[in-house]
């Protein structure tokens, strides 16, 4: 080529600085080491590859086992808060109050959805920044080099935050939140598999990744990233299989400045015009319906542990509908005001509101104040939060193993953590009165639910462990050369599936 005939790259470059001085042109090859051109960088797609802004709902493929398993446990009982910059993501783990569940929020149940498989090929570094751009760090230099890959993921279903959104002021003196930038307003459940593309076509179809009894003759390959297990997600009962419950992609809201609008409200002052005549008759003709969906909001949020969100409804239903305030022992809706108050963090304050709740109601009329104790007892141990006295703090732990031991699966680490806790509470918990069964027999019923709790975890190991510590005082007085043989036919007797597996 003649060295004076300007290169259709050189050309292209020409166009884009049409008007003189608007840029320089510079003598650099137009491509890259891999034969991947260069002109993507200067591309709307480039200029923006790792902008959070554009990039609101990322796949979370660097996550390994631990990272997965963390997140689940802090979004089981918080809103999780994130630093999210370029192409980096940081969980904030230190971001929430230990003392407090949900104080800044929390997660509503899971909404399953009837799932597909769904694929993603990254053919090139504007693939990768715009549809996975968490990968860069692991992937960049690979794609750089002209390697393909392909993502299969399947989402059975997503779980949203009770708020939908966090404001500056919410977070402002709290430790560990200094960094945050973004919140996860929502994530998706499913599973999810990455690999190399360079050894199959991507463009034959069905699962290169095993995924449900659609998988292709290709299923053998290996994936060099995954959460959950494609495999199990081949039907609707994907909502059922642990497998298919990984977190798998994010939602992030960025964190606004400032207030939020609604607390700016309570705290100005009222003027002429939001008292006048028709601002009042105006808000009378929409009351009902508000103040109805106040409630909901209320209750919704209580089911997600949201304490706090739960009360700043009420607190809202109750300036629409004066007459029916869930601060009455007599309203229909002060019982879940208590709920919320435990929740929010003041265990003795809401039991204080449900035992005068309680006292209201027809139902515990002819009961006497032994019944309603028993029964606000049982309501603390399910909703309590933050701060309690030790024979509260114990009911509450030895609720929360028994969920664990016949109803929701937890993991090892919970089962840990509160049997742990259960154990330095026994000495300090003291009974309310000879009936008071829960807290008089908490040792015995510790031989049940604690094994049972690593058994569901799927640690037969530590329920054997944990069973010999819970059952050592039903062996005292036997003979030593006995005292395995007996515990051993008890753990049988119990812990069944582990024994099956021995």
């Amino acid at each position: 080529m003649d060295r004076h005939v300007p290169s259709a790259l050189g050309i292209a470059a020409l166009v884009l600085c049409a008007p003189i001085g608007a840029c320089k042109l510079k003598q650099t090859s137009g491509l890259r080491s891999s034969g991947q051109s260069r002109l993507m960088d200067q591309t709307y797609a480039g200029q923006n590859k790792c902008n959070p802004d554009e990039h609101d709902k990322p796949f979370v493929i660097e996550w390994d086992a631990t990272q997965m398993s963390s997140f689940e446990s802090l979004a089981a009982s918080d809103i999780v808060f994130v630093r999210y910059e370029g192409c980096s993501l940081k969980i904030l783990d230190e971001c929430k109050n230990d003392s407090i569940r949900g104080e800044q929020g929390a997660y509503k149940p899971v909404e399953w959805t009837t799932g597909q498989l769904e694929t993603i090929d990254i053919a090139n570094e504007g693939d990768l920044y715009a549809k996975l751009p968490l990968g860069k760090a692991t992937l960049g230099a690979r794609v750089a080099g002209g390697e393909r890959f392909r993502m299969e993921y399947y989402v059975a279903g997503t779980r949203y935050a009770s708020r939908d959104a966090v404001y500056a002021a919410d977070l402002e003196g709290r430790y560990g939140c200094d960094e945050a930038t973004h919140f996860v307003y929502a994530y998706n459940l499913g599973a999810f598999a990455l690999g190399s593309a360079n050894e199959f076509d991507a463009s034959a179809g069905g699962s290169v990744y095993g995924f449900g009894a659609g998988g292709s003759q290709h299923s053998h390959y290996r994936a060099d990233k995954k959460g959950g297990d494609l495999s199990a997600c081949r039907s609707d009962a994907a909502t059922e299989i642990a497998g298919c419950k990984a977190p798998i992609r994010l939602h992030l809201r960025k964190i606004r400045p400032g207030r939020s609008p609604e607390a700016e409200a309570m705290a100005a002052p009222d003027t002429p015009e939001s008292l006048s005549a028709t601002a009042v008759l105006n808000q009378k003709i929409a009351m009902s319906d508000e103040a109805r969906a106040r409630i909901e909001a209320a209750t919704a949020k209580l089911t997600a542990g949201d304490g706090k969100g739960c009360l700043a409804e009420l607190d809202a239903h109750d300036r629409l509908d004066p007459k029916h305030k869930s601060t009455d022992p007599n309203s229909p809706f002060a019982l879940t005001r208590a709920m919320c108050v435990m929740k929010s963090g003041k265990c003795d304050a809401g039991k204080g509101q449900m035992r005068k709740t309680l006292e209201k109601q027809p139902a515990f009329a002819q009961s006497g104040p032994e019944q309603i104790d028993r029964t606000v007892d049982a309501y603390a141990a399910m909703y309590c939060e933050g701060r309690m006295n030790p024979t509260d703090a114990l009911r509450k732990a030895l609720a929360e193993l028994q969920n664990a031991a016949f109803q929701t699966r937890k993991d090892v680490a919970f089962c840990d953590e509160r049997y742990a806790r259960v154990k330095r509470l026994l000495p300090k918990a003291k009974p309310r009165d000879d009936d008071d069964v829960q807290i008089r027999d908490a040792e015995r019923s510790l031989i049940s639910i604690v094994p049972l709790c690593y058994q569901r975890a799927g640690d037969c190991d530590k329920a054997w462990q944990a069973y010999q510590e819970v059952a050592a005082f039903t062996v005292e007085n036997a003979p030593a050369e006995q005292r395995e043989q007996i515990l051993r036919s008890g753990f049988e007797g119990i812990v069944r599936k582990c024994a099956a597996a021995k």
